[in-house]
């Protein structure tokens, strides 16, 4: 048989209207079905539960059909950027891509305010794959759970997002390794801190012009749940401008690529990656303004470069990048 534990373990993802990615995990024995994004910026595991509402239909979880099914019942509230719910903790076994996790704590939803961008998503739940230190349950993430598991070999997990208008391109995260099919070269790694994986992005560039902004240094992290780039609102108008996207599309493939610099080196995203079509004629940017003084690299960023996140020196974490194919 082998220790076919230790393989490398991919899920596929599919994406909606290329602006969210989300693949299928299982909770329970026998396992129940639910289609979660992979959000590295947070850190808990939810699904919807009992009486969930929400305009497209949901896959919901029943325990009494789960023999692996424990009580906790804790009420909990989560709150994202883009909405928030309520509900309770349980634990039951978790299958993601292959890899059982026993014992595993989550949240039953049971409901969201009226009219909540979480009630209409296209997937059922979000799993969390950042710290313990911003777990709103504090409650051991799927992703520790797998390390202290032993359930993978190497402590990486790493994520491609495929560009939706490429043919039958979605996306893939892999836990315990990398797929060398998505991406060119090797990956660069950078420090992040323990608890929200910050680092620090230094000089933005919109083609060749040096925008003069983070020239002393802005914090950032990497964010695989949110579909644009953000920053704070003056410095993401001042980006914006300087693009000047024609919203009817016309200038789409003459616009410069925007260039952030890690650690002296610098990643470039296209108007691939940055603008979103949202159709033939109508287009609009992804750098968003955002009520922090941080910056938010999300979906457009992973596009270009698969990123890979190394816990195989623990406590340090490092975040690598390689370019994206």
């Amino acid at each position: 048989m082998g220790n076919t534990s230790f393989n490398k373990h991919g899920v596929g993802m599919k994406t909606s209207h290329g602006d969210i990615y989300y693949g299928e995990i299982t909770i329970g024995t026998p396992g129940q079905r639910f289609t979660v994004v992979f959000d590295t910026g947070s850190s808990d595991l939810w699904v919807p539960s009992g009486n969930w509402q929400g305009k497209k239909p949901h896959n919901l979880y029943k325990s009494q059909k789960s023999s692996t099914y424990k009580p906790n019942g804790t009420n909990v509230t989560l709150e994202y950027g883009t909405g928030s719910l309520t509900g309770f903790l349980s634990i039951d076994s978790v299958d993601v891509g292959g890899i059982t996790i026993a014992d595993q704590y989550f949240t039953e939803a049971r409901s969201s305010p009226e009219g909540d961008p979480l009630r209409n998503s296209s997937f059922d739940g979000i799993l969390g794959l950042g710290s313990l230190q911003i777990s709103t349950t504090e409650t051991t993430p799927v992703w520790d759970s797998m390390m202290q598991q032993d359930k993978i070999e190497k402590k990486i997990f790493s994520i491609w997002y495929g560009r939706s208008n490429d043919a039958g391109a979605g996306g893939e995260i892999m836990f315990g390794g990398t797929n060398p099919a998505h991406y060119t070269g090797e990956h660069v790694y950078v420090t992040v801190d323990e608890v929200g994986h910050f680092f620090k992005m230094n000089n933005i560039f919109v083609g060749t012009i040096d925008t003069n902004k983070c020239s002393t240094g802005c914090h950032v992290f990497v964010d695989s749940g949110t579909t644009n780039i953000l920053g704070p609102p003056d410095m993401i108008k001042d980006i914006n401008r300087r693009i000047d996207a024609a919203p009817n599309c016309s200038n789409y493939e003459k616009l410069p690529d925007v260039s952030f610099t890690i650690e002296g080196r610098g990643y470039s995203v296209s108007p691939l990656d940055y603008i979103r079509k949202v159709t033939e004629n109508v287009c609009t940017s992804r750098f968003k303004g955002y009520k922090n003084n941080f910056w938010i690299l999300g979906m457009p960023f992973i596009r270009a470069f698969h990123t890979v996140y190394d816990y195989g020196k623990l406590p340090t974490v490092r975040i690598g990048f390689a370019k994206s194919v």
